[in-house]
């Protein structure tokens, strides 16, 4: 356990060190900032207003940029360690392979939430301050969708970094997941099911199986509980597992795919030449 702490506190020292941390934190910080700052509060869309309209544009931004930078930073984490000869360094201390990979896991989730909750509490702040009502239930339920999309897509990213030899590799391949999971959004599917007829279960099952879906329309669901402004492959999910079985999925099925495709490039990681 001391080691794997260890590796955690290293792998967040380091990405402080990096560049892509702290456009990181500006960009998602900064943008909760700009919302704020540019008077969306006072607008009124769809009947929400002060914080919640700030919320809503925020996620907006969030199911794009947070997965394409966890996979784009995360996915180079052990391959470049590999390429530069970091790892058969640290390999050469007492730290066992497992240590070493869920370590470097840890400390990376550490290190992706912390500017998403800093402008979180940044946001809290400034409706306290402005005598906004502030939200707590969406805040808290929020919280942990941004948790749980981020270890799903930090699994993701652990597995390919694994399995790639080349950090270009490794890039290009995140690049094509990101891309991948984005197209398969509200109206890639149901494109598909227009196009090819495919059956209803079938576009359903494809909804779930996409966390950037369910993120979103879990997210939209704390704001909009019938999901009618964001299309009909959200309202027929809502109509079949419920307002609350649809935050308890999007909660449990994230958690658990990154937890296992993390697992599964570990696997990979320790029984090849990992030198």
């Amino acid at each position: 356990m001391r080691n794997l702490v260890s590796m955690a506190i290293f792998e967040i020292k380091d990405a402080f060190r990096g560049k892509w941390f702290y456009i990181y934190f500006v960009i998602f910080f900064g943008l909760m900032g700009g919302f704020l700052w540019s008077g969306i509060t006072a607008s009124q869309v769809l009947g929400f207003t002060g914080l919640t309209r700030v919320l809503i544009g925020y996620i907006e931004i969030t199911i794009v940029i947070l997965p394409l930078f966890i996979l784009i930073s995360a996915s180079r984490s052990v391959v470049m360690e590999r390429e530069l000869f970091i790892l058969e360094y640290l390999v050469s201390f007492p730290v066992s392979i497992t240590q070493y990979y869920w370590g470097k896991f840890i400390g990376r989730f550490i290190v992706i939430v912390i500017p998403i909750y800093t402008a979180f509490l940044f946001s809290v702040i400034w409706g306290m301050v402005k005598h906004f009502p502030v939200p707590w239930h969406v805040y808290g339920v929020y919280t942990g969708l941004v948790a749980a999309l981020s270890l799903c897509f930090l699994g993701i990213s652990y597995f390919i970094s694994s399995l790639s030899q080349r950090q270009d590799t490794a890039i290009f391949t995140a690049f094509f997941v990101w891309f991948f999971f984005v197209v398969l959004l509200d109206v890639g599917i149901l494109g598909l099911f227009l196009k090819f007829g495919i059956s209803l279960n079938l576009v359903l099952a494809m909804a779930l199986a996409n966390p950037l879906e369910l993120f979103r329309i879990a997210a939209f669901s704390l704001f909009d509980v019938k999901l009618a402004v964001i299309g009909p492959i959200a309202w027929t999910l809502l109509g079949k597992v419920g307002n609350n079985g649809l935050i308890l999925i999007s909660y449990i099925y994230p958690i658990l795919m990154g937890l296992f495709i993390g697992f599964v490039g570990l696997i990979y990681f320790k029984n090849n030449d990992f030198i």
